[in-house]
């Protein structure tokens, strides 16, 4: 129980806790139709995994739901042109009926992601969902090198030497067990709100442990004595913390003045921010995060980079230190000034909560982070949970069976300490504005692979779900992103809506996903195997120029390296694996996973996203009600494509055992281009997608062409088209049509599509 605080917090998450060093930023300071009860059973299958309560619906109304980056900068290398890395992620969610006078910005902790906040491990809501039903806009961060936040080794250095254990994680986020390495540190046994059972092997720890594992290097060691300053951590941390400061200021220069909340080793972005931006930074909540005052690599106080002091300091050497003896038991010494205390300039009249709970390895408190503020000039105070009457909850409080209480006197603090007699202003008319009946997010595919230094998960793939108000689609779509991209492909670029919100609105119950290794499901070389080439610019430019031989006339931007949306769209875009026949065995097994959750769907793709249709029909032909191929896959037969459409087996009639059984023949198409079919007398039916409608569609200008991709899909015996959105009139388009001007135009004829030919 000797152990300081920042101790305790680099024990629960890693190097980071003290540097929040992503490689990225070393690498840029270096060189960067079913009733609405069946369509919403998956949270209630996670409850009953994990032993908790079924959780509730998750009515929203929001007047926008939108994503933006900050701080895109690109790097110029021999190689082509790059985004750095240093970008941050913002995802809005805008309430209908705004209450509060300023919004909330939540910054999470160390190696996780804004999802932190949007939902719980037995699929319950997460603090994000709480808050905007409350009435305050929130804005949900990814830190650079985090969540949708790529990286590539490339341009950002290498992964870890070790991918996250579910071990290490078990016992310090989750109760003390036998599965955990981590020793129980003495408070922590009182930690009984874990939603499940926090152990190796359960389906609460897998949930939790899936979105974990974001990118950092490690640092300088231990400080030459407990609680000194540690010169090598300052060093690196700087690199992150400054880059965190920056995006900051610039989200707040976007959204205006706001609340921010962080978590463990995201607890210094607050002050950071607050730094340089004191008129906007309105109140900072710091959920066990920041570390202890002088300790570590905060040489400032508690902070890594240059604060404004008065009188003013150059070096951090000059602030004359005194010790304080443990104040009470399990509560290390800490340091304060020396008396006369210079004061925070910029903090003054920035009201600072810290937040503890009673069962986590930072328990019972942070007396000497409340101190150093006191001293220094500022409005801050301690919140102990066990002092209110809260009691059992660990390091995650906000994603615990008892969060919604956890988050309450946090609400209430923010009222009596900030909000009073300030204005609040309605909310902005928004295209992204949706009403859910449900909402929320899950993870399927939470594969175990045993490694020599733990057990790790392999493969698992991100969901977000929206429900509308009126359900009026037999089936749900499931939306598939490409190459590069995410989910965000169809959430819109400018602001505006994308299919996303039209399918919604429309009445279809959307589920969006981020495939293994892409936008929010973490990438590691010990799981996905090698990493593809990081996509330049100059992959997608040709996709979006309007001064191109043929151009593209409905991208809203230039399309040009240059152009403000080409950059939102870039920052988002990440490599692929390497071993593209493993990758299409993740997305079978992922998408039949998913589609055993939420039952009969329908599946629309993108690019090269285009076989997971065929991939998951091929494993669950009775639950893929319809397949929208937009531009995916190419033709059959090539690369890859050995078993047709698709790199891996599909059942064939008559049965095939190997792709060299696959007889072909080449075709001469209408464009004067070569595709190969089967072979005449050799011709065989794809068995499990034979009752699956099938369109293939493509735009005018992208230069694609889905010819020969349907005429081997019919000669299997497949009820497949193609259809050319030139045919219905719909001119100008490229590759990314769902990002374009045009999109709603584009959307309305897939919707039509389903009506005509997909029935319940």
């Amino acid at each position: 129980m000797s152990k300081n605080l920042t101790t305790r917090h680099s024990e629960g998450q890693g190097a980071e806790e003290q540097s929040g060093l992503t490689r990225r930023d070393f690498a840029a300071a270096a060189a960067g139709g079913l009733a609405v009860g069946a369509l919403v059973s998956k949270p209630v299958q996670l409850a009953a995994q994990t032993g908790a309560a079924a959780p509730v619906k998750v009515p929203l109304d929001l007047a926008e739901w939108s994503y933006f980056w900050v701080g895109v900068e690109r790097a110029e290398l021999a190689s082509g042109t790059y985004v750095n890395g240093k970008q941050m992620y913002v995802e809005s969610w805008i309430p209908a009926q705004v209450r509060h006078p300023y919004p909330i910005v939540l910054v999470h902790g160390g190696g996780g992601q804004g999802l932190d906040w949007m939902g719980t491990p037995d699929g319950r809501p997460g603090w994000a969902t709480y808050l905007a039903q409350e009435g305050y806009r929130v804005y949900v961060v990814d830190r650079p090198g985090h969540g949708r936040a790529p990286l590539h080794p490339m341009l950002h250095g290498a992964f870890p030497a070790q991918a996250g254990t579910l071990e290490n994680i078990s016992g310090r986020f989750t109760p003390p067990n036998p599965t955990a390495t981590a020793k129980p540190l003495p408070f922590q046994h009182f930690h009984n709100q874990w939603v499940g059972e926090g152990t190796v092997g359960s389906k609460d720890l897998d949930q939790f442990v899936a979105s974990q594992g974001g990118s950092y290097v490690a640092v300088g060691g231990p400080p030459a004595a407990p609680g000194a300053p540690n010169p090598a951590q300052a060093a690196t941390a700087v690199i992150a913390h400054t880059a965190w400061r920056e995006r900051g200021a610039m989200l707040l220069d976007k959204i205006g003045a706001a609340i921010i909340m962080t978590h463990s080793a995201g607890g210094p972005f607050g002050w950071l921010v607050a730094e340089i931006r004191p008129n906007l930074v309105k109140g900072i909540i710091a959920i066990e995060g920041g570390g202890q005052p002088f300790g570590g690599a905060n040489m400032w106080g508690m902070s890594t980079i240059p604060v404004a002091y008065d009188p003013p300091v150059s070096d951090p050497m000059e602030l004359k230190l005194v010790d304080v003896p443990s104040p009470e038991e399990g509560v290390a010494p800490y340091r304060l000034q020396a008396e006369p205390a210079r004061k925070l300039k910029n903090l003054q009249n920035i009201p600072i909560v810290l937040v503890t709970s009673e069962g986590s390895f930072a328990s019972p408190g942070n007396p000497g982070g409340a101190a150093y503020f006191k001293q220094a000039g500022c409005q801050a105070e301690e919140l102990r949970l066990a002092k209110l009457g809260i009691h059992g909850n660990g390091h995650m409080m906000m994603v615990e069976r008892n969060n919604r209480q956890v988050l309450q006197p946090i609400l209430e603090w923010m009222s009596a300490k900030v909000e009073k007699g300030a204005k609040v202003e309605p909310a902005r008319p928004s295209e992204t504005a949706v009403k859910t009946a449900d909402a929320g997010i899950f993870w399927v595919g939470t594969e175990h692979k045993k490694m020599s230094y733990g057990t790790i998960l392999r493969g698992q793939m991100f969901v977000q779900y929206l429900i509308p108000q009126q359900v009026r689609s037999p089936y749900p779509i499931v939306l598939v992103h490409g190459g590069g991209g995410s989910m965000l492909h169809y959430m819109g670029v400018d602001g505006k809506a994308g299919w996303a919100h039209y399918y919604l609105r429309a009445g279809y119950p959307v589920y969006l996903v981020d495939r293994p290794g892409h936008g929010r499901a973490p990438y590691h070389p010990d799981a996905l195997g090698p990493i593809g080439a990081h996509p330049s610019y100059a992959t997608v430019t040709a996709d979006f120029m309007r001064g191109a031989k043929t151009p593209n006339k409905q991208w809203p931007g230039t399309g040009n390296v240059g152009d403000p949306l080409l950059d939102q769209f870039q920052a988002g875009q990440n490599a692929a694996p390497q071993d593209n026949v493993m990758a299409h065995g993740l997305w079978a097994s992922r998408g039949a996973e998913l589609l055993d959750k939420i039952g009969p769907a329908i599946i629309q793709v993108h690019s090269a996203g285009g076989p997971f249709g065929y991939l998951v029909a091929n494993e669950r032909p009775k639950l893929v009600k319809g397949i929208i191929n937009v531009e995916g896959g190419g033709a059959a037969f090539q690369g890859q494509n050995l078993w047709g459409l698709v790199d891996v087996p599909a059942v064939f009639d008559p049965p095939v055992s190997d792709p060299k059984e696959l007889v072909t023949k080449e075709v001469i198409g209408a464009n004067g281009q070569p595709y190969k079919l089967q072979a005449d007398g050799n011709v065989r039916k794809l068995k499990n997608l034979q009752g699956t409608p099938i369109v293939y569609v493509t735009a005018e200008r992208s230069g694609r062409d889905g010819e020969g991709h349907v005429a081997f899909l019919k000669q299997a015996g497949c009820d497949a088209e193609n259809l050319t959105l030139k045919s219905r009139g719909i001119l100008g388009n490229g590759h990314f049509m769902m990002l374009e001007n045009n999109r709603k135009q584009v959307f309305d004829v897939l919707d039509g599509w389903i009506k005509q030919k997909v029935k319940a």
